[in-house]
């Protein structure tokens, strides 16, 4: 099957109107402790009426009353519990919102999928599959953050690691109220190439699950960012590592090179499928030149 612009664009346009019906039911919950800013638990309501969860934390700013933050939306990696960006990052002048979409970290004991694994639940068609909901999830969060006095709604970035930055990629060329995203070793790219690259995580799940097929594949066209790049027009910067068998840095490049805005890729020859120093070191820069000094009059629409 050969996905056209019509068929991605009328799903994912679909897929927006229903989860505007949907109440977002908001319940923000104060949390008690000694932390040198603020934290909350938040509880949103998605698509198909699915609650997640996520922790918000804002900085404290005592000597005067403080403009609006810009805020960086996180999802974690595969395993579902790490945090994107840690939340006493927000000391940095920005406010943190960690969201783990349905099923996955915090967000478990309110859903779970009724299968052994997220990448290959019900892919007999789009409709219904994991990341039709999961995308939603965080484009939920964003229609919660915008909402907020002490958020400005033009300045929202989405960054993650991994599976967060597979998110990040995804729904930032789905939602043109995101600034700017930094995906460091994202996951999710370019799926009939990892597909076909031993040792990817995307061949290992399809492999085990006995659908590493063209069925399955034209499933998870609708949630690739290589077919959604060429809506992705805010600044990306990416990452991929030359050691990294898990998402191989052949996929990460093809979505790179379709990204028609401005784009930085890092490359570390050496890097397996793990953190970097030098890239969370080059990430908040990035985020310093196309977030926080941006005024609502530059951002792209």
């Amino acid at each position: 099957m050969n996905l056209s612009a019509e068929q991605l664009d009328s799903f994912w346009q679909r897929t927006r109107e229903e989860l505007t019906r949907e109440p977002m039911a908001v319940l923000l919950e104060p949390v008690a402790e000694p932390l040198p800013y603020k934290k909350y638990r938040l509880t949103l309501r998605s698509l198909d009426g699915v609650k997640v969860r996520g922790w918000l934390t804002l900085p404290v700013q005592g000597e005067s009353p403080p403009a609006p933050w810009p805020v960086i939306i996180s999802t974690p990696g595969y395993g579902g519990t790490q945090q994107g960006v840690m939340l006493s990052e927000c000391q940095r002048g920005y406010a943190i919102l960690q969201l783990f979409p349905r099923g996955q970290g915090d967000s478990t004991e309110l859903w779970t999928i009724d299968g052994p694994d997220k990448l290959t639940w019900r892919l007999e068609q789009p409709e219904g599959a994991y990341y039709q909901g999961a995308y939603a999830d965080v484009m939920r969060a964003i229609d919660f953050v915008v909402t907020r006095p002490d958020i400005d709604p033009d300045r929202v970035a989405l960054v993650g690691t991994s599976q967060g930055g597979g998110f990040s990629l995804a729904v930032a060329a789905l939602d043109t109220r995101v600034r700017t995203v930094v995906a460091h070793v994202p996951f999710l790219c370019d799926f009939r190439v990892a597909a076909r690259t031993p040792n990817s995580l995307v061949k290992i799940l399809l492999d085990q699950a006995g659908c590493n097929d063209e069925a399955a594949l034209a499933t998870l066209d609708y949630f690739d960012p290589l077919q959604l790049a060429t809506h992705l027009l805010v600044p990306v910067l990416m990452s991929a590592g030359g050691r990294d068998e898990i998402c191989p840095a052949t996929t990460i490049q093809s979505v790179h090179d379709r990204l028609p805005g401005v784009k930085l890729l890092k490359f570390y020859p050496d890097l397996a499928h793990t953190s970097s120093l030098n890239f969370y070191q080059a990430t908040w820069p990035w985020l310093d030149q196309h977030l926080r000094s941006v005024s609502p009059t530059d951002r792209v629409h």
